[in-house]
């Protein structure tokens, strides 16, 4: 019985500790959201990069082009 009461004493310290505990889980939970939100949107760009550069090559002038290094 002893041990409960001087644990309620010291509720300051506890409540330090259990912030402690719980803050490093959180703080990687964000930069992991954070991170996957980066790579998610430089995906998409090179998505769209890579599309606009095929759209360039496909475009006109390109088409005999081909044509004439397959034979």
């Amino acid at each position: 019985m002893k041990m409960w009461s001087a644990l309620s004493i010291d509720v300051g310290g506890i409540v330090l500790f259990l912030v402690w505990l719980v803050l490093p889980p959180l703080y990687v939970v964000a930069l992991g959201r954070r991170y996957v939100r980066q790579c998610v949107e430089s995906a998409a760009a090179a998505v769209w990069a890579r599309e606009e550069l095929l759209a360039a090559l496909e475009g006109p002038s390109s088409v005999g082009r081909h044509r004439m290094e397959g034979t």
